[in-house]
C-alpha cells in the first residue's frame, strides 16, 4: 500500500522537561510480549492480567478481527507508531489506509504545545512479577502532567462509546509512582482514535489506581493457585 508522511510541526516540543530515566535492568521482548527484570522473566503483563477476566466468547470475538491488513493489530501498530514518532519530533510515516485515524490524532488539542517526558516507557512491579508499557507522559500546555494510553477503534460509533482504559492506566500509574515517587501525575487520559475521530477521556489518578488494585486482587483470588 501507499506510504503517507506527515512533517512534524513545532506544536510538540520533543524534549524532556523532567529527568525520567529508564528502569535499570528492565527489558521488553516484543516478539514474545515478555518482560525481563534483573535477569528474571516476569510472569505476567498488565494486559495479560486484565485480559484474563474476559469470557472465552469475548476473547474469541476480539481475536476474530485481529489479523489481516485491516485488522486491529495492524491498525494499532501503525497508529501507535505514528503517534510515537510525532511526539518524538520525528517524521511520521504510516500506510495510507490509516490516514483517517492518524491525521485527527496528531492534530488533537491534548498534544498541542505539549512537552514530552516519555513515550513507550517500560515499567515493572517485581513484587507482583508484572511488566507493562505506557504510551506517553506529557506536560500539557496548561502545565498538567498527563499519563496517557492510546486506543484505536474501527468506527466512529465505537470511538464515541469506547470505555476509558481505567485499570490499565491505574497499573501504569502505580508502577510509575513506585519507581519515580517524586513524579506527580495530574491526570490519566485515554485517547481514542477512530476514523476521522479523536476523543480524549480524562480521569483523576485515584479513579484509575483503585480499580486496578481491585482487578489485581480478583486476578490473584480467581486465577492464581496461591
Amino acid at each position: 500500500g501507499l506510504l503517507c508522511r506527515r512533517s512534524v510541526t513545532h506544536n510538540v516540543r520533543a524534549r524532556q522537561v523532567i529527568n525520567i530515566k529508564k528502569i535499570t535492568g528492565l527489558s521488553f521482548f516484543p516478539e514474545w510480549h515478555r518482560y525481563r527484570y534483573k535477569a528474571e522473566w516476569l510472569a505476567r503483563s498488565v494486559t495479560g492480567v486484565l485480559g484474563a477476566k474476559l469470557a472465552p466468547e469475548a476473547l474469541a470475538n476480539i481475536m476474530r478481527y485481529k489479523d489481516g491488513p485491516d485488522g486491529w493489530a495492524a491498525r494499532g501498530e501503525q497508529v501507535h507508531g505514528a503517534l510515537e514518532s510525532y511526539l518524538r519530533g520525528e517524521q511520521v510515516e504510516f500506510a495510507e489506509r490509516w490516514s483517517d485515524w492518524v491525521d485527527p490524532l496528531i492534530e488533537c488539542e491534548l498534544f498541542k504545545d505539549a512537552q514530552v517526558i516519555a513515550t513507550e516507557y517500560r515499567l515493572c512491579d517485581a513484587r507482583k512479577s508484572i511488566g507493562g508499557s505506557f504510551d506517553f507522559l506529557l506536560k500539557t500546555s496548561t502545565g498538567e502532567i498527563v499519563l496517557g494510553d492510546l486506543k484505536t477503534v474501527g468506527s466512529k460509533s465505537r470511538a464515541r462509546s469506547r470505555e476509558p482504559a481505567t485499570e490499565q492506566l491505574g497499573a501504569y500509574l502505580a508502577m510509575l509512582i513506585d519507581h519515580h515517587p517524586y513524579l506527580h501525575v495530574d491526570k490519566c487520559v485515554t485517547v481514542v482514535s477512530g476514523p476521522k475521530e479523536c476523543r480524549v477521556i480524562r480521569q483523576n489518578p485515584d479513579e484509575c489506581v483503585e480499580p486496578w488494585l481491585d482487578s489485581w486482587d480478583r486476578y490473584q483470588f480467581e486465577l492464581e493457585d496461591w
